[in-house]
């Protein structure tokens, strides 16, 4: 696939088309970007917005980019157990669920459909959900996720139990990254098959940026619940891992994110007033805290020494939109910061008119 630059990858749930984008850089696709989802092959019309998607590519401005390859998946595929009055929330295989408003197929949504969601895992194991899609009835469960902890004949998945013989648990330890697939009959799951499934994001030198809830764990290193760490974070920061945080970095040798800048989402208090309270659970605006490492200089000043990077285009941040209404928004959406665009000073044109010509009166 033509477009030449450094290698990138970008991680967290697609934002917009056009191309596609990704943490606010826009990919360009062609029919030769390969597709999959859910590890089945698969074209960019099957693409949805908040799916969520590891972009594999170059990068070919401050923010442009190539996609070679896009990848998606649903962490949880199966029947709805609960939904909350309010419907903010859900319950899945087991997992709590928390789906902003406006979410599409949000109405739509009962105990004992069949539902797949896209979506990222807090610190506190609850889901927040980036995409959402009734699917048509199976006795089929997928589950993706970290294993929260391993026993006799049996395996913890969050807040889903589930039996299993000692060759499906054969070299599965606690905090490793698996695919738990199977069948549901009379109400309850069967496991088939547990498959380990670690996030490979791609060779030491890498660029990486990438969208997760990241809590410090000591030592300027942070840590997802997906497995996926970082380091190089402030000594005084401090990640709960319930926030929203955006980190650009290279791949280290041994296989962390190194980071050069950090961005967090922090919750804004909304100020009440008489006749307006705040509903727990509703929509919390979003403030953007950057952070900057000491490995390396931000993209602004980075880019310079790219490959690719400085092509001379203009930044095109002004037409990363998030997604419309009636898909995810809120906590789960990523953020995308518009740079700053210095308008030309308008100036009016003074009209070219003649004046028409007059002639004297005569004398008759």
């Amino acid at each position: 696939i033509g477009g030449t630059g450094a290698p990138i990858v970008g991680f967290g749930p697609i934002q917009r088309f056009g191309s596609v984008f990704v943490n606010g850089r826009e990919y360009r696709v062609s029919g030769r970007t390969l597709v999959s989802i859910d590890g089945h092959p698969a074209t960019v019309a099957a693409l949805r917005i908040g799916d969520m998607a590891i972009v594999r590519g170059v990068a070919t401005g401050p923010h442009r980019g190539v996609a070679r390859s896009i990848s998606t998946w649903q962490s949880i595929i199966g029947p709805v157990a609960h939904v909350a009055p309010n419907h903010r929330s859900l319950t899945v295989l087991g997992q709590t669920v928390r789906v902003p408003p406006g979410t599409r197929g949000l109405q739509q949504i009962r105990p004992g459909v069949i539902a797949g969601i896209s979506g990222q895992r807090q610190a506190n194991g609850t889901w927040i959900a980036t995409s959402l899609t009734i699917l048509p009835p199976s006795p089929r469960f997928r589950l993706e996720t970290t294993v929260t902890s391993v026993a006799r004949n049996r395996v913890m998945l969050g807040g889903l139990s589930l039996q299993a013989g000692a060759s499906i648990l054969a070299g599965i330890h606690q905090g490793e990254r698996v695919v738990a697939t199977g069948t549901i009959e009379h109400g309850r799951p069967t496991l088939a098959a547990l498959t380990p499934k670690p996030i490979s994001l791609g060779k030491p030198g890498t660029r990486v940026e990438m969208r997760n809830f990241f809590r410090s764990v000591g030592k300027g290193r942070l840590v997802a619940a997906d497995g996926i760490e970082a380091t190089g974070a402030a000594e005084t920061e401090s990640l709960s891992g319930l926030e929203p945080t955006e980190i650009d970095g290279r791949i280290a040798e041994n296989g962390t994110i190194a980071i050069s800048s950090l961005t967090i989402d922090v919750p804004e208090q909304p100020a009440a007033t008489p006749n307006q309270g705040t509903e727990r659970g509703g929509a919390e605006p979003h403030t953007r805290v950057e952070r900057s490492g000491a490995i390396e200089p931000h993209e602004s000043s980075a880019a310079q020494g790219e490959a690719g990077e400085n092509t001379g285009e203009a930044t095109p941040g002004h037409n990363v939109e998030p997604p419309e209404v009636n898909e995810p928004s809120e906590v789960n959406e990523p953020e995308i910061e518009t740079p700053e665009i210095e308008l030309p000073e308008q100036q009016t044109p003074e009209p070219d008119i003649d004046a028409p010509e007059v002639e004297p009166p005569s004398d008759r």
